[in-house]
């Protein structure tokens, strides 16, 4: 791969990964909830997440995805209802007294990304566009494709994560955080019906 080819990648990388999505509207309500010290081992779930779905359509997965069909629908049913799931569980953490509900947990964030539409998004385009028909082999295009997102996720993840413990430091616990993070679930859930429309 060409400098101005990988150059080109870490732009979309850096841009796709620090946008927001649900990922990174998750970090920030956890880390506006319960810090970063919560954050992190969720986040490090969320990434080797990435990881395999990364993986996956380096090999052979995305253009299955790509066909449509029940397949896909499939997905779009279980990405929602995850996402759903997820959003109540971030609104529980600020509705409830602290100590009657369970923080995220890393199981949890480990699916965050394969029942993401907008991880799928990112990785089809990603890999269409740079490593397609780029002359590497599979296994060195499946390497860039896996590293260039899993160091974008973690930089992006833990700056969402870092924003949502300045919120908190800010406006404190009470009815304004509560609402933020309310917000938060709500962007979430339009983030990915937005991208299951796409």
């Amino acid at each position: 791969m060409d400098w101005a080819t990988l150059s080109a990648f870490a732009i979309f990388v850096a841009i796709m990964t620090g946008t927001p999505g649900p990922g990174n509207l998750t970090f920030m309500a956890i880390g506006a909830s319960a810090g970063y010290r919560t954050a992190f081992p969720v986040i490090i779930a969320a990434e080797l997440g990435s990881l395999l779905l990364n993986l996956c359509v380096a090999f052979g997965l995305g253009q299955l995805m790509a066909r449509g069909g029940l397949m896909v629908n499939a997905f779009k049913f279980a990405s929602m209802a995850y996402m759903t799931y997820l959003a109540w569980r971030i609104v529980q953490l600020n509705i409830k007294p602290k100590g009657e509900v369970s923080l995220p947990t890393f199981w949890e964030g480990l699916l965050i990304h394969p029942l993401s539409p907008k991880t799928w998004a990112m990785s089809l385009v990603a890999f269409t566009s740079f490593f397609a028909a780029n002359g590497m082999g599979l296994y060195e295009n499946a390497a860039i494709l896996t590293a260039g997102f899993l160091i974008g996720g973690m930089i992006s993840h833990s700056v969402w994560a870092m924003v949502g413990v300045s919120i908190l430091k800010v406006i404190g616990e009470g009815a304004l955080m509560r609402g933020i993070t309310i917000a938060m679930a709500i962007a979430m859930l339009a983030a990915t019906a937005w991208s299951l429309l796409l």
